[in-house]
């Protein structure tokens, strides 16, 4: 199972959250979900794309690079449990 929940005000948007179960991982889910989200976001005349994700989730920030998301900033101490900086990314579209 795989999912992903964004919206979009005016023309920007923001994905809200993304998952793929760990028995589906690695196997292009995510990239395919990404894909179909930013096709969506164009027809919906959106020019670009925000998210946060934890700094120490390598394997989303690889996701998000690859897929052509920038780090635009970050919120320091933002989550807790333990306490981590949110990495702020930005895709124009």
């Amino acid at each position: 199972m795989a999912f992903v929940l964004g919206r979009c005000v005016a023309d920007e948007a923001e994905i809200l959250r993304l998952a793929v179960d760990q028995a589906n991982r690695r196997k292009g889910l995510a990239t395919f979900l990404l894909n179909e989200l930013k096709q969506y976001l164009l027809q919906q005349s959106c020019k670009i794309c925000h998210l946060e994700v934890r700094s120490s989730n390598f394997a989303a920030l690889q996701l998000y690079v690859k897929n052509g998301f920038e780090e635009v900033g970050r919120r320091p101490g933002y989550y807790r449990q333990p306490d981590e900086d949110a990495v702020l990314m930005a895709l124009k579209l």
